[in-house]
């Protein structure tokens, strides 16, 4: 019916909507939260109640609309120095907000939260206010903070690497040595960590113990006289010291920075997962190696181990929304996998496996509100972009598994053993006991036709029928369909809906692909040590460009296959895909690790070649250079030749004197039979023989027309 960042205009505009507002959120059917979209005013979000929501909407006194925010790229092209530090900023701001359930619903922790960042970071509360309204009405989208920089273009300034030192000039003119911070800083960023921070000691004495250590002064600068180092502003200047001022400013910055955040440790409640969850929309995920020994696709006799299998299930009705079946370890690029399935129409699966199903049989094709999981793909550096994205990631502490029960329970049922429906060759136990089979010996599936199975497995485990109190009353018309898994989250989809979320087009490429940076030049896509090639990079001019100085450009792409990427034009707002020059690379299907080690090994054997070459060359240059001195001597040796040297019948004589049968000697004898010549024959006598020949014939032809 409706979805998050959806965005609504009333036909009849009144106070409570004068504008465009777009969906921030449901919060348990009691009430939907609601921003204003102003272009360049603040707003701040307001609630429903849900029945008055759903009233409006079924009325049309509610239609949706295009988003008036969609263009606004999710990667902003190249920014100045201080609106890649805002944007920085803001991506921190947004994601400590997002990792809080009550954020739009309880203002006083929302205030407290943000006071808490403001004093982090050193800015006002106004000031992130203002971003996290930008950020809201965007849709969650952190580069309407710089919107502005991304329309028109704009000069980079860079921070000041020279000139004289800035600000009020101080009191006392002794005081002053004219030493810019910039180039203090890191010496007294030094002296507060070891001094400081390690020994305990004070600002001033800190700020003495620098001096003497790091400048090392000379006993001049130490005199108790009228020409000491604080006294005398000639001495100052002429070693460059910081004063006072700056080191205790700089001070103040450090230990701002380093003052530690206390939060209080998480507790979970009592219960079931599925308690208190309003509506579909909250997943979690988690890997599981699946006892089973699978086979190759190309021959049945080679064993390739058990595979990783990713589930993603809806705390709500339990059902298997997503999943992922692969030979690889568990890693984010197959937890990507997984997230893509989830928001997938199942359609194409059926249609690959061969299976008699259609996407009404299992509609799950949307992304979460939440996703919770553990410690692991979604906190690593390849994951580490898809909490911008606007979906809540709840990280569950190590090693408790029952904080995300519901997909700990679902790895179970997969994996239970039912003989008398799926009996598996190649199954064996998990707690494998002495001289119990490992599944080596049965083996007899392949990952494809195991991922078949899987697939049947789970739409068994989504027919299966619910806790009865879990069937809301206004579902019991429904009848027994709302009584399954899958049935209740089909149910729900209309009638408990706002906690899914619809995919913008380049969810994929932005926060499933793990993210880099690559350079075009004219040889096309320079990245990780491969070039890539596409013929958009010919037609746009970008390889042209590139003669003169390399572009840089985002990039997008699987760690699982080094034979493609993806790169993002600004130009048409766009992601392309560019395929490796080297065939040999899409031919082992290698991967980005696979690709780097394959170069070094390259490299490895071109070296040793370079230094057997060199070795040999080494022989032969000697043996050269015996040749020449042995000619030279010769030469040196021989008579000389009179003035009236003819070039051109000495040269006549040295070719007939390398002349020889067979191509000069190169085909063997045994291989042509030599023609043997008569040597007693002479021209003469051989024309002589020929007339003798011709006459005999034509004296037989007339010997034939006499008898005749």
């Amino acid at each position: 019916m409706y979805e998050i960042h959806d965005v609504y205009v009333a036909t009849t505009p009144s106070h409570m909507f004068d504008c465009p507002v777009r969906v921030l959120e449901t919060v348990e059917l009691k009430k939907v939260i609601l921003i204003k979209i102003k272009k360049n005013k603040a707003t701040k979000p307001f609630s429903v109640d849900y029945s008055e929501w759903i009233d409006l909407l079924a009325s049309e006194r509610l239609v949706k609309v295009s988003d008036p925010l969609g263009d606004l790229p999710s990667i902003p092209p190249k920014l100045p120095q201080a609106a890649e530090k805002r944007l920085k900023q803001v991506s921190d701001i947004t994601s400590a907000l997002s990792v809080m359930p009550e954020f739009l619903t309880n203002k006083k922790a929302a205030n407290s939260k943000i006071k808490q960042i403001a004093a982090s970071l050193d800015l006002t509360e106004k000031t992130i206010k203002l971003w996290v309204s930008d950020w809201l009405q965007a849709g969650r989208n952190t580069v309407a903070v710089v919107s502005k920089f991304v329309v028109k273009d704009a000069r980079v300034f860079n921070p000041p690497t020279s000139g004289k030192k800035r600000g009020a000039k101080p009191n006392l003119l002794s005081a002053d040595t004219e030493v810019p911070s910039y180039e203090v800083e890191p010496q007294i960023k030094k002296a507060y960590e070891i001094y400081i921070a390690q020994q305990r000691m004070t600002w001033k004495d800190a700020f003495h113990e620098m001096l003497l250590t790091t400048y090392k002064l000379p006993p001049e600068a130490i005199s108790d006289g009228t020409d000491g180092l604080l006294l005398n502003p000639a001495l100052a200047k002429k070693h460059k010291v910081p004063t006072w001022r700056q080191f205790r400013y700089r001070c103040r910055k450090l230990k701002k920075a380093n003052d530690e955040l206390e939060a209080e440790s998480p507790r979970g409640s009592r219960g079931k997962a599925s308690d208190n969850v309003p509506g579909p929309g909250f997943y979690e995920i988690d890997a599981t190696h699946f006892q089973i020994q699978l086979v190759s696709r190309i021959t049945k006799s080679l064993l390739v181990g058990r595979p990783t299998v990713y589930l993603i299930v809806d705390t709500y009705d339990g059902a298997i929304v997503g999943y992922a079946v692969s030979l690889e370890n568990p890693s984010w690029a197959t937890a990507a996998l997984a997230l893509y399935n989830c928001f997938s129409d199942k359609s194409l699966v059926f249609e690959r496996l061969g299976l008699p199903y259609s996407s009404a049989d299992w509609p799950c094709h949307h992304l979460p509100t939440l996703l919770r999981a553990d410690r692991a793909e979604l906190i690593s550096n390849m994951g580490h972009n898809f909490p911008q994205s606007g979906i809540r990631v709840e990280i569950t502490p190590s090693m408790t598994p029952i904080a995300k029960g519901t997909v700990e329970g679902k790895n179970a049922e997969l994996k239970k053993n039912r003989s008398s429906r799926f009996d598996l060759p190649g199954r064996f136990s998990k707690k494998r006991e002495r001289r119990s089979p490992d599944g080596k010996k049965t083996a007899a599936l392949d990952i494809f036709e195991f991922e078949k199975i899987l697939v049947e497995i789970i739409m068994d485990l989504n027919n299966t029928a619910v806790d009865p109190k879990k069937i809301p009353p206004d579902a019991l018309a429904e009848g027994p369909r709302v009584a399954t898994r899958i049935g209740l989250h089909r149910w729900a989809l209309s009638n408990r809906a706002g906690f899914t979320r619809n995919m913008g087009p380049h969810f994929i490429y932005e926060y499933l692909l793990t993210n880099g940076s690559g350079r075009i030049s004219p040889l096309g896509i320079l990245f990780q040590g491969e070039t890539y090639i596409c013929d958009h990079l010919r037609t746009s001019g970008l390889l042209s460009a590139s003669v003169n100085q390399s572009i840089k450009v985002k990039i997008s792409y699987n760690p699982l296959l080094a034979s493609e990427i993806y790169f993002y034009d600004s130009s048409i707002n766009s992601w392309l895909p560019a395929l490796n020059t080297d065939p040999e690379i899409y031919d082992i299907r290698a991967s980005f690790p696979e690709a780097k080690e394959f170069r070094a090994i390259q490299k490895q054997l071109v070296s040793q070649a370079e230094l057997i070459h060199y070795s040999k060359r080494r022989v032969s240059v000697r043996a050269v250079k015996a040749a020449v001195q042995k000619s030279v001597v010769e030469k040196r040796n021989s008579p000389k030749a009179g003035h009236g040297v003819d070039i051109r019948q000495n040269r006549a004589q040295e070719r007939t004197n390398e002349r020889s049968p067979g191509l000069n000697g190169g085909i063997h004898p045994n291989q042509t039979p030599e023609a043997t010549p008569h040597p007693n024959l002479s021209a003469e006598n051989m024309d002589t023989e020929h007339n003798q020949n011709e006459i005999s014939i034509w004296d037989e032809v007339d010997a034939v027309n006499i008898i005749k």
